[in-house]
């Protein structure tokens, strides 16, 4: 039986930190995408 290995980040940690970079640079991009569609002049 192979032994298992433990994650370097958690879960909760990744969650977290996202949360945060979210707070810094705003939304995720689902809620930023039209400003990357090429179709749309800006």
């Amino acid at each position: 039986m192979p032994n298992q290995k433990k994650p370097l980040l958690t879960d909760e940690f990744l969650d977290e930190l996202a949360n945060e970079i979210n707070e810094l640079y705003g939304h995720p991009v689902e809620q930023n995408e039209d400003k990357n569609k090429p179709d749309q002049e800006n």
